[in-house]
Order: C-alpha cells, then sequence, then structure tokens
C-alpha cells in the first residue's frame, strides 16, 4: 500500500458508530465519538458507499459525514482568546491498510484517520464540521 499522504480541505471522511450513542429523541452528534486520538474514518474518495464498509456489518450502522478544514486540522482554545493551539494540531491523513495488516477485516484502500490529541474543543470542532449521513438498515 502506498505511504501515508494528507487529506486536502472539502474532502469527506466517514466515521461509523453505534446508533444506540444517541439517546432517544437526541439528534446532535456527540463529541464524545471523536475522542480516539487515531480517529479510524474512510475517505469518499476510496468508499463511494459508505454502506456497503465492513463497519456496517458489525453493527457501525450510523454514519458520520465529517469534512475535512482547517478548524479541524489547526483548533482553537477557546480559553486563550480562541488561538490556535500547536499542541492540538490533527494531521488528517490517508493511511491505507493491507490486507496482512487486518486479516479480520482486510484490505481498505479508504483507510483514513484524524491523528492527534483530542482535547474536548477538537471533539467539537470535528463534530462543528460533521453530519449525520444516514443509518443502514440492516
Amino acid at each position: 500500500m502506498p505511504a501515508e499522504t494528507e487529506i486536502p480541505d472539502n474532502e469527506i471522511l466517514y466515521r461509523y458508530c453505534n446508533p444506540g450513542i444517541f439517546p432517544k429523541g437526541q439528534t446532535k452528534i456527540p463529541a464524545s465519538i471523536f475522542n480516539d486520538p487515531e480517529l479510524s474514518c474512510d475517505w469518499e474518495r476510496y468508499q463511494k458507499d459508505p454502506f456497503t464498509s465492513i463497519q456496517i456489518a458489525e453493527g457501525k450502522t450510523c454514519v458520520i459525514k465529517i469534512t475535512v478544514c482547517d478548524a479541524i486540522r489547526n483548533p482553537t482554545n477557546p480559553r486563550n482568546s480562541g488561538q490556535v493551539e500547536p499542541k492540538w494540531r490533527q494531521e488528517i491523513i490517508h493511511s491505507p491498510v493491507a490486507a496482512e495488516d487486518d486479516p479480520v477485516h482486510g484490505a481498505n484502500q479508504a483507510h483514513s484517520m484524524i491523528r492527534g490529541r483530542k482535547k474536548a474543543a477538537v471533539q467539537e470542532a470535528i463534530r462543528d464540521h460533521a453530519l449525520i449521513y444516514g443509518i443502514a438498515s440492516t
């Protein structure tokens, strides 16, 4: 597989989650689903139909669509006059997985990551640029 490359702004990433994380009647995406320091996603460029992802078969049937942007890449600290916080910088990278690297799921050309420390302000920046794309029927 090719080396990791940076994903440009305005590209779309898909994050998968269990719809059970939403309390009844809540439609706002919980920021906590974005807390992983190596947040795994699929890049739309390679995953044209997110509902065909192996994640769907594993019960993560809610698809979140994230628009890559500078606000995610360089989050600001609301406690510091909204200044960019260098320690919170996020790498948004295409990181394909080879079949031999994941014998359970196999190869994933679309695999991507939002890599970096996920303080609350970072999670909120991601959420602010995300929406519920849909829920797969299983």
